[in-house]
């Protein structure tokens, strides 16, 4: 319960993004847990290797995700991926109360995966009235079968997880109208292609190479690049290149981090090179972008 207390505190002036790992928080025999956690302070920016639910039941905030704000009320849920950076605020003089499930990839039917990152959007959403007393309840049943271990607990917890995220993409169908616009038409075309896509929007940031993501699709890499160019306009490395810009950028605009290490974390092998090509790309070189960004 008491775990996530290290991302709590942290001084803006000071922000240094933390990477939660998987031996923290999770274990091969339990490849999932339950938080049940009251947010008195902010929780300073940080990512995880792992996935994360988060369902608030009480209080208010901001949840600052990937460099952009959303507001946090009771029946608000959202789904962080390992690509993902956050924190949250809660309001001044109150608190956020919540649940945290957090759990490895494979916790999931690999259907349900699929689901889930089909349009490549952020899974962010406010259940309403009944809706969120339904999810509560949801999390509530996680919560006791973690307390009380009993005969098929592990099931029980996945069958209702799975249930929860089942909710949430409908959720985000019926409060986004645009949700399918990109990954709707692609995946008709190219179901294998578009789950290269969730690949290298989860796994930029570690070295990946045009072979690595062919073999996600199952696809010899030259046929790969060919239908990756035909679904997203791009080609594969230009794709990847911009996925990293784009973090780099809002972490340069959410953080304190040095430049040399906003760099690494974005995938960047070299400075020099990321200068180069985020100059080439944004009209102004990273360090320039920080300070006029954080004026």
């Amino acid at each position: 319960m008491d775990r996530f207390k290290g991302v709590e505190g942290m001084r803006s002036g000071n922000q240094q993004p933390r990477r939660l790992t998987n031996d923290q928080f999770l274990s091969p025999s339990a490849p999932f847990h339950i938080y049940h956690q009251l947010v008195r302070e902010r929780w300073e920016l940080h990512w995880h290797e792992f996935y994360e639910l988060c369902f608030v039941i009480g209080g208010s905030g901001t949840n600052i995700l990937n460099g952009e704000p959303h507001r946090l009320a009771p029946g608000s849920m959202f789904l962080l991926t390992p690509a993902d950076f956050h924190e949250i605020y809660p309001d001044d003089g109150g608190r956020i109360e919540l649940f945290n499930v957090v759990f490895k990839e494979g916790c999931v039917d690999e259907a349900i995966h699929e689901l889930l990152f089909r349009d490549l959007a952020e899974l962010a959403v406010r259940f309403e009235a009944e809706q969120a007393s339904g999810m509560e309840a949801e999390f509530r049943r996680i919560w006791k079968e973690a307390m009380e271990p009993r005969t098929g607990g592990a099931m029980v917890v996945r069958g209702t997880l799975e249930r929860i995220l089942i909710e949430l993409v409908r959720e985000c169908e019926r409060q986004t109208l645009e949700f399918r616009k990109l990954g709707e038409s692609g995946s008709t075309l190219y179901p294998t292609v578009h789950r290269a896509l969730v690949y290298m929007h989860h796994h930029f940031r570690s070295p990946l190479t045009l072979e690595d993501a062919a073999g996600q699709a199952q696809l010899h890499p030259n046929y790969f690049s060919e239908c990756f160019r035909k679904m997203t306009g791009h080609s594969f490395q230009q794709y990847l290149l911009d996925l990293r810009l784009t973090f780099a950028r809002s972490l340069l605009t959410a953080s304190d981090l040095p430049v040399t290490e906003i760099c690494h974390a974005s995938g960047f092998n070299t400075l020099t090179h990321f200068e180069r090509v985020f100059k080439r790309r944004f009209g102004q070189s990273p360090r320039h972008y920080m300070r006029k960004s954080q004026r």
